[in-house]
């Protein structure tokens, strides 16, 4: 028998007859699917469901790890940030420390100058003192010698060493 015969066999049965053998086959097939094609479907959708599973507990743990990650960079940062800050401020007072060293060393340079400086002022003034005392005792005793010989007077001779020797005397207590 052919599926042609089969159909018209039916068809002679009448309506009720074709809704049962439609009522059969739909019956049938959802038995044949229920029993083949359920457990495929079913294991498909249970390998997807973990799969999706799996898939949330490794975004979870990468999110945990990236979290504590990132809590460990700002850990980080501001440890950093807080040594940078140290530095810098150790960096400020070397440099305030340096600043007042070289300010007391010019001082000190500027002070040993000026003491220098007056020392060679008080040597050059005495050196010309002293010159200008020789000078003083040579044009002195030329004056003398001069006046001696034009008047040989033994008392005009005597006032004169004493106005010399009172003069030299005056010259020598500055």
């Amino acid at each position: 028998m052919n599926a042609d015969a089969v159909v018209q066999g039916l068809a002679a049965g009448g309506p009720f007859q074709m809704l049962f053998v439609q009522l059969l086959a739909f019956v049938i097939l959802a038995a044949v699917l229920w029993k083949f094609v359920k457990p495929a479907l079913a294991k498909i959708l249970e390998d997807r469901s973990r799969s999706i599973e799996e898939t949330f507990r490794k975004i979870e743990q990468e999110t945990a790890e990236a979290e504590r990650r990132t809590a460990e960079l700002k850990e980080n940062l501001a440890r950093i940030d807080e040594e940078a800050r140290r530095r810098a401020d150790a960096a400020e007072e070397e440099a305030r420390r340096a600043r007042e060293h070289v300010a007391a060393e010019s001082k000190e340079q500027v002070q040993a100058a000026m003491e220098k400086a007056k020392n060679e002022i008080r040597i050059e003034r005495d050196k010309a003192l002293l010159e200008l005392r020789e000078q003083v005792a040579r044009l002195t005793l030329g004056a003398a010698e001069r006046l001696t010989e034009s008047a040989m007077n033994d008392a005009l001779h005597e006032r004169l060493a004493e106005n010399i020797m009172t003069r030299l005397d005056s010259l020598k207590k500055p």
